[in-house]
């Protein structure tokens, strides 16, 4: 009888017992489970040797271990950006590479308002002072916070999930300006009463702003200390997409010098390293790279990746192609 070639596939990322044993199979699985720890270097080097297809949360692929590859077929990134991935000398050696979008959309969408709404009515550091005892009488100036209704939030990338962000947004009496490489169609900006604007003239303008756009060459320090001086003195910035967009001195220098008031982040430039003098500013409000964390956004992103393995595997298609290999 004829033996099955079941196709090495390396996971990095936390599974399922379900999809774990649905996987086997068909592949031969070598898991890494990623609540333990994140590859990199030579620890993941040594166990993608000769694979034929990883699926991939955080860890990067980056040019020197693409190059040592002589069988990878398909990387499948768990999660919409793949800024992660060297997707280009991916095309260029036909290696197949997928995301996850759409799943996360709901659970981002949610943080970021998440966020704005912390960074406005000093949440956390309500929270502190609390916790810490502080709490004593509802002095009438504690905590005085930003006010949402008819204050303009910028929304700086407004795919799928901005777009989803602004419909949040709108109950709040918020006006809602856009800044994207495309502009939207004229009925999504009428439905979303949405204005678009050039980017210099939205943070003149918008007391927040949200980031949401992918990092790209063109988007990393999209805001440096030029735009932070651009915007306004009582405004908000909350950056829930990657890291690199802004760059994190210019921050620090910014809120220092209360160019703005404060900023909400779930990213980081260099994370998991951070400057930290972040965590000593109130104005400023942390969270672990958690936006699309949600038990339905996180099981389904895995379910995703799984499938386009599967389905490259055994029926020589993706759902959720990022390149075109000929």
């Amino acid at each position: 009888m004829e033996v099955k070639h079941k196709p090495k596939v390396f996971i990095h990322s936390w599974l399922s017992d379900d999809l774990l044993s649905r996987l086997e199979k068909d592949f031969d699985i070598d898991h890494h489970d990623t609540t333990e720890s994140i590859l990199s270097g030579n620890q993941l080097l040594d166990r993608v040797i000769n694979v034929e297809g990883i699926l991939v949360q955080s860890a990067l692929i980056d040019k020197t271990l693409i190059q040592s590859f002589s069988n990878l077929k398909i990387v499948s990134n768990v999660g919409v950006g793949f800024d992660n991935i060297d997707a280009n000398l991916c095309t260029k050696m036909g290696i197949q590479v997928t995301n996850t979008p759409g799943i996360l959309n709901d659970a981002v969408a949610d943080m970021s308002m998440a966020l704005l709404l912390a960074i406005a009515r000093r949440v956390p550091e309500g929270d502190r002072i609390v916790r810490s005892g502080g709490f004593k009488a509802n002095f009438y100036h504690l905590l005085w916070g930003a006010d949402l209704k008819g204050e303009n939030l910028g929304i700086i990338g407004m795919g799928s999930i901005g777009q989803d962000v602004a419909k949040r947004a709108l109950p709040f009496g918020l006006n809602i300006k856009y800044h994207n490489r495309n502009r939207l169609s004229k009925v999504i900006e009428s439905t979303l009463n949405a204005e678009w604007m050039q980017l210099q003239d939205l943070l003149k303008s918008c007391r927040f702003i949200v980031i949401l756009c992918p990092l790209t060459n063109e988007t990393k320090h999209l805001i440096t200390i030029k735009e932070f001086e651009n915007m306004k003195k009582d405004s908000f910035l909350i950056n829930i997409a990657r890291g690199p967009i802004v760059k994190e001195s210019d921050l620090i220098i910014a809120l220092e010098s209360k160019l703005i008031s404060g900023c909400a982040l779930d990213v980081y430039e260099f994370e998991p390293n951070y400057d930290i003098r972040l965590s000593k500013m109130d104005n400023v409000v942390l969270a672990p790279h958690a936006g699309s964390a949600s038990v339905k956004a996180r099981t389904g992103m895995v379910e995703l990746a799984a499938k386009n393995i599967e389905n490259f595997f055994l029926k020589n298609d993706v759902l959720n192609p990022v390149n075109k290999i000929k």
